[in-house]
């Protein structure tokens, strides 16, 4: 990078690439130290429980030594036993509640094995309280100093991009800061053939797993303007945030900063003080989900139209630039939207929710258009697909994906034709690798 033929090559624009690209290294080896620390945390941390597990295997010995001492002694069964070693501090009481279960009767358990029991489970209850203790002691230490590495690390990693910054405006796009840097956009086309206008190829690594705070870092990480365009250019990324489950799990909505999204996420959760008559968090989603598996309805009503119509809105907040939603708020509507949608093609298994609809002509008409309707913006492609991609069903309004079609026997042999049993494969070409 230093060499003056390479800094000169496109003049202004050579110098621009070679300070647009100054940061990678760094970046390079951060993430080499990141993979670095956590293969040495696992290093420590196995080494930890190699020297920990034959003490705990001594451990359980020495238990089951003693949990065996007080039944054979005691005549008692292994219930019994359990009961005396977990309860030390009641120990009295128990030998008195147990000696009628003791096969030697309950006068010479009193009087000649209940001082036998009580020394087994005093060592019993000295294993327990010393040794396992210590050893849960270092297990619990061994554990953290591995979570502790692994998210030192992963915070590392996630510095990777925002590391390229340099004099740019745009951390994760190479191409602004090039331009930043006084580059021409035509001379990098020359240098990087495709690389223009294409920035997930920039580093960013487009992975559904929420960071520390439920949310993947990679999103999180970029300024609105690049959450922007990225939501605009990439089809996928309505799709990838919506399997993000992390902020719409429980009976209560999410706390949302947009107005638009919070009233469109209102009729997704129970009403508050309402009881559920399903087991679970109350969701609409999950309401639909009862209603298709048993036919039944909940709260005295079918909730199908009134989850179309919830799906509908939110692909209109996630699609209107006006909605100013945070990372935060456009995967809890994406993620909202994923699991209206999964409940809506969920299967109608005693056919109760499809002939409701085929007894209302016209609630069905207003099922499949509002289902059409979200799925025209882009948002709605990313998550439902196309409406091609279905077979709509005139009486119910409801969706179904089709059947696969079925597989062509005929040539599917490997010399194009079918090969019997017991024939001999056909021989093959020899081909020069070279050629």
């Amino acid at each position: 990078m230093g060499d003056p033929a390479i800094t000169g090559w496109l003049g202004k624009s050579g110098q621009a690439f070679f300070d647009a690209l100054t940061p990678y290294p760094s970046m390079l080896n951060t993430a080499t130290a990141a993979y670095r620390e956590i293969g040495d945390a696992f290093e420590i941390f196995s080494s930890r429980t190699r020297s920990l597990q034959p003490q705990f295997d001594s451990l359980c010995t020495q238990c089951l030594s003693k949990l065996q001492a007080i039944t054979t002694d005691g005549g008692l069964p292994e219930t019994d036993a359990k009961q005396l070693i977990m309860n030390p501090e009641q120990l009295t009481g128990n030998l008195m509640a147990v000696a009628s279960h003791s096969s030697l009767g309950s006068d010479q358990f009193l009087n000649s094995a209940a001082d036998k029991i009580r020394a087994h489970v005093i060592d019993a209850a000295n294993l327990r309280d010393g040794q396992l203790a210590t050893l849960k002691s270092q297990t619990t230490t061994a554990r953290k100093a591995l979570l502790d590495a692994i998210h030192d690390a992963a915070a590392m990693a996630s510095q990777v991009t925002k590391l390229a910054g340099g004099k740019g405006t745009n951390a994760a796009d190479f191409g602004t800061r090039f331009a930043a840097f006084g580059g021409a956009a035509t001379d990098l086309n020359l240098i990087l053939p495709g690389s223009v206008g294409t920035d997930l190829e920039d580093g960013m690594v487009l992975d559904p797993a929420a960071g520390p705070d439920g949310v993947p870092d990679w999103w999180t990480s970029l300024t609105d303007e690049e959450r922007q365009h990225y939501w605009q250019s990439n089809p996928e990324i309505a799709a990838l945030l919506g399997s993000v489950r992390y902020y719409t799990d429980g009976k209560t909505p999410p706390a949302v900063s947009s107005p638009q999204l919070a009233k469109a996420l209102k009729d997704a959760y129970i009403r508050p003080g309402e009881e559920s008559q399903i087991d679970g968090d109350g969701q609409l989603s999950t309401a639909l989900d009862y209603e298709l598996d048993t036919g039944l309805q909940v709260g005295g009503r079918w909730h199908i139209s009134k989850a179309a119509g919830t799906l509908s809105s939110l692909m209109k907040v996630l699609d209107n630039p006006n909605s100013d939603l945070t990372p935060e708020d456009q995967i809890v509507a994406a993620s909202m939207a994923t699991r209206l949608w999964r409940s809506i093609l969920g299967q109608d298994k005693t056919g109760n929710v499809g002939q409701m609809l085929k007894d209302n002509p016209g609630r069905a008409t207003d099922l499949e258009n509002t289902l059409k309707s979200a799925m025209s913006s882009p948002s709605g492609r990313s998550i439902m697909g196309d409406q091609g991609d279905y077979d709509w069903d005139a009486a119910t309004g409801l969706p179904t994906l089709p059947p696969a079609p079925p597989t062509n026997p005929v040539n599917d042999g490997i010399d194009g034709g079918d090969i019997g049993p017991g024939d001999e494969l056909p021989e093959l070409p020899e081909i020069d690798p070279l050629v």
